[in-house]
């Protein structure tokens, strides 16, 4: 007679043994959701394509994913889904069922993505494997780690005492902090992440800084009194990327004297798909400004492109825990607006070309202003473009660190 926890243990086993056994000898990047693409699914496609280019057979390991990570990409690679129970006990039995079995096959060390990784090798009891954390527990809103008792003194948003809330924090810090000591080594994109995770599981991680692509030159200069001026977004619409802000700011510049249309004909366009679709669209038009406004939802690189060559200003004013868009930006000649708060400010200080905001609706509306002034004048073309690490670079640094090249 089987019991329930043996048939779950025969689906978990079934489900990795179902994964191709080639995936089992070659270079695994572990991710456990694939829900969005976002940040860290940029840096993995970055590190695929090197990988590919190096002709390095390789896969990207996940339990599921609802989007088709491969549409993002122009060469081959496999995504293996584990797909195991939707169930953290089974999460974790199904990746320690797939490491042992690709060590069995002689692959070299896993490397896992984020916190959400790190949970689900603590968890899994697992070892010989890198940890690249994209986000700390401070700037990822959902995680409950942040919670628990042994570290409430580090974040001080934490006052209230939810015993049950802050059992269950406890419990998935000491995971996390497991999944984190654990790993070979841990490799972080910022000095600020590489303090706050100093503090929270005493480790010191690898600073690797991500890197963008540099495109061809354009003349920026423009005629604020004749030329149409696009400001751009381009993001998830979910709150924690504040592109409500930009539409209060440009809101407040429209109610100035004189109103920003008169001395520059702008719109905004926004790129991206999310939660808040609709209600930045009803909050355009309740500002005003919705003639001025164009959401593009999500487009294929090709339109993207598009849109970016006829850009004169990226506007970013979410706190990230490092910043890629901004490089992005950056890398196609088009100066940014954005937190002084996010990481990438470590290697975008000093220049003309990115003016830094601080946390209100009403420093981005003066930055946005001044960004726009500079555009009209020689101050952006006389200023050299911020030298930053390109993306190749990052991932020929990542995979010497992992010991693949």
């Amino acid at each position: 007679m089987i019991n329930s926890d043996q048939a779950l243990s025969y689906r978990i086993i079934e489900s990795v043994r179902n994964t191709k056994r080639a995936a089992l000898s070659q270079i695994s990047i572990f991710t456990p959701f694939i829900h969005a693409f976002g940040g860290a699914e940029r840096l993995i496609l970055a590190l695929s394509q090197h990988l590919h280019e190096q002709n390095l057979p390789h896969g990207i390991v996940c339990f599921r994913q609802t989007i088709n990570l491969k549409s993002y990409a122009d060469w081959p690679f496999e995504v293996h889904q584990l797909s195991p129970p939707r169930h953290p006990l089974a999460e974790g039995r199904a990746l320690r069922w797939y490491v042992r079995q690709s060590h069995q096959a002689g692959s070299p060390p896993l490397l896992i993505f984020d916190l959400k990784g790190a949970f689900y090798a603590g968890l899994a009891s697992i070892s010989d494997y890198y940890l690249h954390l994209t986000d700390p527990p401070s700037l990822l809103p959902l995680d409950i780690s942040k919670k628990g008792f042994s570290v409430r003194r580090l974040y001080s948003q934490n006052h209230s005492m939810d015993l049950f809330g802050a059992t269950r924090g406890e419990i998935v810090h000491r995971i996390n902090r497991r999944g984190v000591r654990k790993a070979k080594s841990v490799i972080v994109m910022t000095d600020r992440i590489s303090k706050e995770l100093q503090a929270l599981y005493s480790v010191k991680p690898q600073i690797i800084h991500p890197g963008g692509r540099i495109r061809q030159t354009r003349n920026l200069k423009c005629n604020l009194d004749t030329d149409r001026i696009h400001i751009l977004s381009v993001c998830r619409l979910e709150l924690s990327k504040r592109v409500d802000w930009i539409l209060y700011a440009l809101a407040k510049l429209e109610s100035s004297d004189p109103p920003l249309s008169q001395r520059a004909n702008w719109v905004l366009d926004i790129v991206g798909e999310g939660t808040q679709s609709e209600s930045l669209k009803r909050l355009a038009s309740q500002l005003g400004i919705s003639s001025r406004t164009v959401f593009h939802n999500y487009m294929p690189d090709n339109d993207l492109e598009q849109i970016y060559s006829a850009a004169h200003l990226f506007v970013m004013p979410a706190v990230q825990g490092y910043g890629l868009p901004a490089l992005e930006a950056l890398g196609r000649h088009l100066p940014v607006v954005m937190s002084k708060e996010s990481g990438v400010v470590e290697v975008l200080s000093g220049t003309k070309w990115v003016d830094f905001i601080d946390d209100n609706v009403e420093s981005l509306a003066v930055s946005i202003d001044r960004m726009l002034d500079r555009l009209s004048d020689d101050g952006l073309q006389l200023s050299k473009l911020p030298t930053f690490p390109t993306e190749p670079e990052w991932a020929q640094r990542i995979c010497r660190f992992c010991g693949w090249l």
